[in-house]
């Protein structure tokens, strides 16, 4: 991993927060009734992810504006967006023939905890707080679920009565979970007559009404992807992958991959971030807070910015609150333990740290950060 790759004399820091917007548990009352039927949710954090509320959001951005770093900026995510989910109406009156998808922000307008979220988003956008960025259409194999639909799954028809796609591999009763990666060979794909370059350019459309600005990253929902998702990102005007040290590549033969390194030029053009910290206090107890600083100590100690990897799971409290506050807390505790460490820290987005690398700019203050951040969110 720091063999090889960009290196700086600064020391920046840069957080990478997938899923947002994507469907989970639909409500805390479906994750009541799911215990009542026996499942055992505690067996998987994702049990308590769900669309981020407007309280999320609040509750985030607190605790991001309240730690600085040495140019007075706050901490920012760099938030991976899903642009939308089933739309169950629509899915129910076909008899589960055919798949129909809903826009993520009309479907937050019709909810009462989350009518104020794409205004929260573009709150967060303009304190540079919160950098939405393109990760999928929607974060599920939705033709994999129709066809357990149509077969009569218990599990899945139960779910979807709760506007849910199942739940948690780890909770399943059947042995199965359909948020998957949905970046396939696309020969298995054409059997379900999925089209890979319609699939990521309508998620492209989809960014961009909704936010106004085309996504100069993108990161593949568990880094699986192919050359024909990287063709048509770039198409799109995706110049940054983000990705951890391997990608993983599908084919028809099975899983194949490959291994990236900060700053590396890709085939297509534009280049890779490498993720090279971990921070997911809701998956497993173990010391997140330690392993993460030594995580960005190791990366400073090489010239690598630190690139942390913390799933949207982890800041979520609708369904369990204490969720929320555990992750949140952890967060304040490992920002300010970075700023006390190492004072001169540079807290930026990921299509910035794109910016630098691609115009050989070792130091952020070698760039006009106006100039550089007009970049990053360009009109679309």
């Amino acid at each position: 991993m720091y063999l090889r790759g960009w290196r700086t004399p600064a020391r920046i820091l840069v957080i990478e927060s997938d899923d947002w917007g994507c469907i989970r548990t639909s409500s805390p009352e479906a994750y009541e009734r799911l215990v009542g039927m026996g499942y055992a949710m505690e067996r998987s954090p994702y049990s308590a992810d769900a669309r981020e509320t407007e309280e999320d959001l609040d509750r985030l951005y607190e605790v991001l504006d309240s730690v600085r770093d040495r140019r007075g900026r706050p901490a920012c995510f760099t938030a991976a967006m899903v642009m939308a989910n089933p739309d169950f109406a629509r899915i129910r009156e076909s008899g589960f023939r055919e798949y129909f998808y809903e826009p993520v922000g009309a479907a937050m307008a019709k909810d009462p905890l989350r009518r104020g979220v794409a205004e929260r988003w573009a709150e967060g956008c303009r304190r540079k707080l919160f950098v939405p960025q393109r990760h999928c259409r929607e974060h599920v194999r939705w033709w994999q679920w129709l066809e357990a639909l149509r077969a009569g799954s218990r599990e899945a028809l139960a779910t979807f009565e709760m506007n849910m796609c199942g739940v948690p591999l780890a909770v399943s009763r059947e042995g199965r979970g359909y948020f998957a990666p949905p970046y396939q060979d696309e020969q298995t794909l054409a059997r379900y007559g999925v089209n890979l370059e319609n699939l990521v350019r309508e998620g492209a459309v989809l960014f961009e009404q909704q936010f106004g600005f085309k996504s100069l990253s993108a990161v593949a929902p568990s880094y699986h992807w192919t050359d024909g998702v990287e063709k048509a990102w770039w198409a799109d005007g995706v110049r940054y992958v983000q990705t951890g040290p391997l990608q993983m590549y599908p084919t028809a033969r099975g899983m194949r991959r490959r291994a990236h390194f900060l700053g590396e030029r890709r085939a297509v053009g534009g280049l890779y971030l490498l993720r090279n910290c971990t921070f997911e206090p809701s998956t497993v107890e173990i010391d997140w807070l330690g392993r993460c600083l030594r995580a960005v100590a190791r990366a400073f100690r090489f010239g690598r910015p630190a690139v942390v990897c913390a799933h949207r799971v982890n800041f979520i409290g609708s369904i369990v609150p204490a969720n929320r506050d555990r992750g949140l807390n952890l967060l304040g505790q490992l920002l300010r333990a970075v700023v006390k460490r190492w004072p001169d820290v540079n807290f930026l987005s990921s299509p910035e740290l794109g910016c630098l690398i691609e115009r050989g700019a070792g130091d952020p203050a070698a760039v006009d950060e106006a100039d550089v951040w007009q970049e990053a969110l360009r009109p679309a």
